[in-house]
């Protein structure tokens, strides 16, 4: 349910005012809310306080005077009083200014009700952006390496997704690079990409093999989550000589740029997390040795399907690379990742992770 804006809430009285005006069936009214010892600034004219009646009960189509004041209680469908509305009704009236009271009453409680979801969602999606803000690091400063990312949630009015990424330095040189993406949205996505992020950082400084690592991230994430599922690419990277061993968990291949030579799409098989009891086999890896002014992008498939065309995805994907090849490298991924999700109306969160070999 979405909340009514605050100024609309407040112009149900005056609307409920100029209605009853409207059709003829008061002379004078005012509304003066629960909250307020004083009518509301939109009355249609001043009454003498000697004038007013004490509220009494209805009479139902009862004829009344128009010098009669009559204080006809405006309260929501819960029972709460939300104030009273005072007027002098036509004769015969009265009945008919109390079913526009007990409507606009119900209006007021369903408002109400929607401002409070509201206040509640957004309480909700504060707690989840901080949470997703905690999952997003910061990028380490390597020898001879330059590292971007760029992170596009799919909401634009919250933070929070199921798409993740890393960039860990470990002890023995390497660093560790993952790039996945959680099925799910919203504060449940963020809790698995937590998860799975602190499980690879656990097992990565036991100085395990790429395979191991992926095959013990699989089997210790389901252990915990076995509804968990999401697809993932996870590289050790060594900075010094710019060997990179490399494996795919279901997720769309990373591209590598040399400033020779044709581009390449890193493909490398593998199942998606949550799906290794189909096959129980440790998962490819496969490796290349980065050179001087080589690109490694690794991206989600919200980059590449915001068109709704996979293929078509990827070359824009490449396209965009290759004519921003030599910006800098925050330029490079802001921009691409502009012009990929520009307009495009994409309903699924993005990630762009650039390294630059220097």
């Amino acid at each position: 349910m979405r909340a009514l804006p605050a100024e609309g809430v407040a112009q149900i009285p005056v609307l409920l005012e100029r209605l009853v005006r409207a059709t003829g069936l008061a002379d004078d009214v005012a509304y003066t809310s629960a909250t307020s010892s004083t009518s509301s600034t939109s009355r249609a004219s001043s009454m003498d306080a000697g004038e007013a009646a004490p509220s009494r009960p209805s009479h139902r189509g009862a004829g009344v005077t128009t010098t009669e004041v009559a204080l006809v209680p405006v309260r929501r469908t819960d029972g709460y009083p939300q104030g009273l509305l005072r007027c002098r009704p036509r004769p015969g009236t009265l009945s008919t200014i109390e079913d526009l009271a007990t409507l606009a009453g119900a209006a007021m409680g369903e408002a109400a009700r929607a401002e409070e979801l509201a206040v509640r969602e957004a309480a909700l999606r504060r707690v989840a952006e901080r949470l997703q803000d905690s999952l997003l690091p910061v990028l380490p400063a390597l020898p001879s390496t330059l590292l971007e990312v760029v992170y596009r949630a799919a909401a634009r009015d919250a933070r929070v997704g199921g798409d993740f990424y890393d960039a860990f330095a470990l002890p023995d040189g390497n660093v560790l690079l993952v790039v996945g993406d959680v099925m799910g949205k919203g504060v449940e996505a963020a809790s698995r990409t937590s998860r799975i992020t602190q499980t690879f950082r656990a097992l990565a400084m036991q100085g395990l093999p790429l395979d191991r690592m992926l095959e013990r991230v699989c089997e210790q994430v389901v252990f915990q989550d076995p509804e968990i599922m999401a697809t993932m690419w996870a590289g050790l990277y060594e900075p010094l000589s710019g060997q990179l061993v490399f494996a795919s968990c279901g997720h769309p291949p990373a591209l590598l740029l040399r400033p020779e030579g044709p581009a390449a799409w890193l493909n490398v098989e593998g199942l998606p997390l949550g799906m290794h009891d189909l096959l129980d086999e440790i998962p490819e890896t496969r490796s290349r040795v980065l050179g001087s002014r080589d690109l490694l992008v690794l991206y989600t498939d919200g980059l590449i399907e915001a068109s709704g065309d996979v293929i078509a995805g990827q070359e824009a994907l490449l396209h965009a690379i290759e004519s921003r090849r030599d910006s800098s490298l925050r330029d490079l991924v802001v921009e691409v990742s502009d012009e990929l999700l520009h307009d495009a109306g994409h309903t699924d969160d993005a990630v762009l992770l650039v390294l630059r070999r220097m």
